[in-house]
């Protein structure tokens, strides 16, 4: 048996709602998310919300680095991407920024206003402090940084919220409760909406054909990111490789242009790459 034979076996036997898989198949269903959003976003009174789409991809092109939204949903003409994150990524910020281009590229046509541009909301629940201040909810606006009195009104919203938090009183009981859930830990009350998600989950494990499709949707995860890991070698080895070529000359004593030449011919860059690569070894 394979390592991600197993791997996905082992996965499938322990997985809980944090399990990536097993949470975009239960909130692809409105009766699992729209009390999660309902609990998120208690000032926005959300009475209703579309099918939501689960893994829903962006990509406009071949060479593009595309997005996929765990759980995508429209709900009284405002939009939300739910992600589930287990592990601590130090570009989550920049990932966010990318998510957020990307949703908004949907929304508008040639020509159209931008006051036709809907509210976003991107939602990131983590399994760990994304900062280290003990918050169970983090919010993020564009605040003018001088006096924080002046908002850019982008009606763009990020929220990231820590399933280990220390102050329990600056969220509603709901959200508390589900984040308890997310952390494996005891609710503060019995809540049925959990009691439904675990009946969720239990009901899945004892379903065949949904085993056989997460057996399937794991491998194929786990061929992608050894072929991304494969990628991001390659591409540190010939980062590497240049920034060895440049140090090289550079203790031998040839001249910058020559050097410049020399990378942009025998390493296919353009004179704007060539210059960034040198400029960045020349010190070293």
């Amino acid at each position: 048996m394979s390592v991600i034979k197993t791997n996905a076996m082992n996965n499938f036997a322990n997985a809980d709602i944090t399990d990536d898989i097993f949470f975009c198949r239960i909130m692809s269903e409105k009766q699992f998310a729209l009390p999660l959003l309902q609990r998120i976003f208690p000032q926005l009174n959300i009475r209703s919300i579309e099918q939501p789409i689960s893994q829903f991809t962006i990509k406009n092109n071949r060479k593009e680095h595309g997005v996929r939204f765990d759980v995508f949903s429209e709900a009284e003409q405002k939009y939300f991407d739910i992600e589930m994150q287990t592990t601590h990524d130090p570009t989550l910020g920049k990932r966010i920024r990318y998510y957020q281009g990307k949703m908004d590229s949907t929304f508008l046509k040639a020509g159209e206003n931008y006051d036709l541009l809907p509210p976003t909301y991107i939602v990131f629940i983590c399994t760990f402090d994304p900062f280290a201040e003990g918050a169970y909810k983090y919010e993020f606006s564009h605040i003018y940084d001088q006096t924080n009195h002046v908002t850019l009104k982008t009606g763009t919203h990020v929220i990231l919220l820590n399933a280990y938090g220390t102050n329990p009183g600056s969220i509603n009981g709901g959200l508390l409760n589900f984040l308890k859930l997310v952390a494996g830990e005891k609710a503060t009350r019995y809540d049925p909406y959990l009691k439904q998600i675990q009946d969720k989950i239990a009901e899945l494990k004892d379903n065949m054909q949904w085993r056989m499709i997460y057996m399937q949707e794991y491998n194929a995860i786990a061929v992608k990111e050894r072929a991304e890991g494969i990628e991001q070698g390659i591409a540190q080895g010939r980062k590497d490789s240049i920034a060895l070529f440049i140090r090289n000359m550079l203790a031998q004593g040839s001249n910058e242009d020559d050097i410049l030449k020399t990378l942009m011919i025998g390493f296919q860059l353009s004179e704007e790459e060539a210059n960034d690569y040198l400029h960045a070894n020349r010190a070293k």
